[in-house]
């Protein structure tokens, strides 16, 4: 080995530990980091006109920016938080009640008087063993969302000094990332040592698919939800708001959609024998919420994501178990790069 060869390993060594050394130093703060960057691609729209069209200054145009996200993005999003905790809560009562008066039992007992439920309960239904586990489940589930919740909550009181240094450093950095993110993105795309032709190939891919996972299927998530809990609120469902912010969050996992949600609640109030609710939203249901999904999202993705949909829906929602809600916006983006690094090895590799 050379001497330059020994000095270029070197640097290499020194430089992959002062990243994981940086990355260590800012691990308490990813959160705050990666909301920004949301925050400010989600605004990059407005600063941009601020400052090209309106010929404001850069320092002045994303300080009015982020001043409009503290003023009218975070107050509503820790109200609705606050609120989701408080009917995550009381949807696990509700659920305990409906075990302890029956339900399951008379949900049990419903379904055995089908006919061809009957048919099947001779075969290899175990109507005990189904109504035991249902009922866990049930529990469980409700009983885990509730914990999390007041959790979160419980989180937010006694960290308070902390969770107000990350809200603090969220607005500092969406300024930071509005006002020099070109920059940013200019140094990162120089420092990725491959061809020029691969480089804008890849950056352009990943842009492209965050862009349409922010502006597109972000917006798109937000009208279902809205529509959806104004709709479970009109139809008497019970805890509408945690079930419009779980449907804003299903709604971006493909195959699922808003369906994940709406639907299990028309079995519900069909069970309930509340027949006209249920026909209002399984009908508004599919010929409106799930619809938003055919009409809205390709108006504003087009094309940008060509990825497949189930390997989509499997990258998310494994990549929730890592990297939480996060993974809703980072595993499109890694499978993205995934695919376009795939594309360059078989161009350079496998054509020749």
């Amino acid at each position: 080995m050379t001497r330059d060869q020994i000095i270029s390993y070197s640097l290499l060594a020194l430089l992959l530990f002062a990243i994981y050394q940086v990355f260590v130093l800012l691990a308490p703060f990813c959160t705050a980091i990666f909301w920004s960057g949301i925050l400010a691609f989600t605004f990059h729209p407005l600063y941009k006109a601020l400052h090209l069209r309106f010929h404001i200054a850069e320092v002045p145009a994303a300080f009015l920016v982020s001043l409009i996200v503290a003023l009218t993005a975070i107050p509503p999003v820790i109200l609705l938080f606050l609120n989701i905790t408080q009917q995550a809560i009381q949807l696990y009562q509700w659920a305990l009640d409906f075990v302890r008066q029956g339900g399951i039992e008379r949900l049990i007992e419903y379904l055995r008087n089908l006919a061809f439920v009957q048919r099947a309960e001779e075969s290899f239904l175990h109507w005990d063993v189904l109504k035991s586990s249902l009922s866990d489940w049930i529990l469980n589930s409700t009983h885990a969302l509730g914990n999390y919740t007041a959790g979160q909550v419980g989180t937010l009181t006694r960290n308070t000094f902390f969770v107000l240094l990350n809200g603090f450093m969220t607005l500092i950095l969406t300024f930071i990332f509005l006002k020099d993110g070109a920059r940013i993105y200019q140094f990162l795309y120089n420092l990725v040592p491959l061809e020029e032709d691969n480089k804008s190939m890849i950056f352009d891919q990943l842009y492209g698919t965050f862009s349409a996972v922010i502006r597109g299927q972000l917006l798109t998530s937000v009208v279902q939800a809205t529509a959806s809990g104004v709709l479970f609120w009109a139809l008497g469902v019970p805890v509408p708001i945690l079930f419009a912010a779980l449907t804003f969050i299903v709604s971006m996992v493909p195959v699922i959609g808003a369906a994940g949600i709406w639907f299990p609640l028309v079995l519900y109030l069909f069970f309930q024998q509340q027949l006209v609710q249920a026909g209002i939203l399984f009908f508004f249901g599919v010929f409106f919420i799930s619809l938003i999904d055919n009409f809205l999202k390709p108006a504003i993705i087009g094309e940008k994501i060509k990825l497949p949909y189930f390997l989509l829906f499997f990258g998310i929602m494994g990549g929730m178990k890592v990297y939480g809600i996060m993974a809703i916006f980072i595993a499109p983006v890694i499978l993205s790069l995934f695919f376009a690094l795939i594309r360059i090895y078989r161009e350079k590799y496998l054509t020749h």
